[in-house]
């Protein structure tokens, strides 16, 4: 069984790639998919205003993020995407940004079909993705509003009480 881990300060520092060998440079925070004791995956990030750059102001960027050779196709790049944007929502983080592209992946570039199919959308040609959290927060208020209304509509009339029956001079 895996298990998604807050990256701590040592893991910042020493979890290398296995696909090339680089840490998380810049990075401030992450998560790490952990089985068995061993770190299978991980998605390193740092606030934008930390990194500098052509970043949407309240962005929060992918720093670095891979899976283990053997662990691909196992979905656990999507399920830390999916804990980042969880865990960046409750921040109050305006969108999540992640370098790609539609050429050879590495960990500081994910591939850019990949992202499409997380829910970003490419916002510099061929080279970043954006998910905007705001937007993606507002989907399940809208919809409970509406099933809210529809519920009051549907709803059937009160009764009358038991103790009266309707008709004049009775």
């Amino acid at each position: 069984m895996r298990s998604l881990v807050a990256l701590d300060s040592v893991d910042l520092r020493t979890l290398a790639c296995p696909w090339c060998g680089r840490v998380p440079q810049g990075a401030t925070f992450g998560w790490k998919a952990v089985r068995d004791g061993a770190v299978v995956g991980v998605l390193a990030a740092a606030s934008a205003s930390e990194l500098g750059g052509p970043y949407p102001q309240g962005a929060v960027v992918v720093v670095q993020a891979w899976v283990r050779r053997e662990d691909v196709r196992e979905l656990i790049g999507t399920q830390l995407v999916h804990r980042a944007a969880a865990a960046l929502t409750t921040r109050r983080v305006s969108c999540l940004v992640a370098p790609g592209t539609f050429g050879v992946p590495d960990c500081r570039h994910l591939p850019g079909a990949f992202l499409d199919k997380l829910g970003f959308t490419e916002s510099v040609a061929g080279r970043q993705w954006r998910m905007d959290l705001r937007r993606t927060l507002r989907v399940p208020e809208a919809v409970r509003g509406v099933a809210d209304l529809v519920g009051r509509l549907v709803r059937p009339a009160r009764p009358a009480p038991a103790n009266r029956s309707g008709r004049p001079g009775s």
